[in-house]
């Protein structure tokens, strides 16, 4: 369920549309009733709802403009305008969600956004829950595509992504560096990402010395002789799930090589979705990266703050 940027009356706007393999009467139940929003919406008011109604939602007022059951409903929250349209089609229906906001609205950033919390409704719809955490796994991809797409500076919302902490790498006993992430891509598209050398060097820090390989599902290698790195993709509905694990020895070296990784995942994310991300402009956001992994796992800062200070792109 991609998004397309238009204006409405001055202001711009994303427009989602998708076909669903429900009827209306289910997803409107969906798209309305508080109880069901709160399973997917990042945030649900307690409405009735009526025509009219005026409802609180974190210390702010909306009011809600347009209802038409089970097709049509529109609210404004703080002064924007979110709008959902049903209409049969076939034997589902179609949905198209508009939402309308300012300038100040950082576009692309939103628009993937959106796009994580859809996949939370098509979990809901089918009796399924997507935990937020999960659903927003390729919110990095989905960013920098449609900030390509929309012609806009990918920086702000590469900064915002790079603060969501639970996107980050956890540590584990061994010590063990461990991360997964859902792509929108097949297997085979980031397996090339892995492997082809004119994709490693949009992303990969070095050289990687691969021990072992099932392509297009396991490779295990070396890098830098610091421990075992391991890649391991899986098909998951329509892309794949990428989980990478690094063991090493030095414990004190976590927060500095897990900053150092999840600023390659991020560039990684840009190159599967056909955009490419310096490595200066991935090292933006790795000392506040850095500083909030140190402080989660106890490890003196002043390592990595020494190795950064080194770094040519610093």
């Amino acid at each position: 369920m991609t998004a397309i940027l238009q204006t409405i009356d001055g202001y711009p706007a994303l427009r989602f549309e998708r076909h669903l393999a429900h009827p209306v009467e289910r997803v409107w139940r969906a798209v309305s009733d508080p109880a069901e929003l709160a399973r997917w919406m990042p945030a649900a008011a307690d409405w009735t709802p009526e025509r009219g109604e005026v409802f609180e939602l974190g210390g702010q007022t909306g009011r809600i403009t347009e209802l038409d059951p089970p097709h049509v409903i529109a609210w404004t929250f703080a002064d924007q305008l979110f709008r959902f349209e049903l209409r049969s089609e076939g034997a589902g229906c179609a949905l198209v969600f508009t939402h309308v906001f300012d300038e100040t609205v950082p576009a692309a950033q939103t628009a993937a956004g959106w796009e994580c919390y859809f996949d939370q409704l098509d979990a809901h719809l089918v009796g399924e829950q997507l935990s937020e955490q999960r659903a927003h796994q390729p919110i990095g991809q989905r960013h920098e595509r449609y900030a390509a797409e929309f012609g806009l500076d990918p920086a702000p919302g590469r900064a915002f992504i790079a603060g969501l902490d639970f996107r980050g790498l956890a540590l584990d006993d061994g010590p063990v560096l461990r991360l997964e992430r859902r792509y929108d891509q097949p297997v085979e598209r980031v397996w090339r990402a892995l492997t082809e050398p004119d994709e490693l060097r949009h992303w990969f820090p070095g050289e990687f010395e691969i021990r072992h390989s099932e392509p297009p599902h396991v490779l295990i290698g070396s890098w830098h002789g610091d421990g075992t790195l391991r890649f391991e993709l899986r098909p998951a509905d329509q892309g794949c799930v990428l989980t990478f694990t690094h063991t090493f020895t030095d414990r004190d070296q976590a927060a500095l090589t897990a900053a150092g990784w999840d600023r390659c995942f991020a560039r990684l994310d840009a190159l599967v979705a056909g955009q490419t991300m310096s490595e200066a402009a991935a090292l933006a956001a790795w000392p506040d990266v850095h500083e909030r992994y140190a402080a989660t796992w106890g490890i003196d800062p002043a390592i990595g703050r020494a190795a950064y200070a080194q770094h040519p792109h610093a």
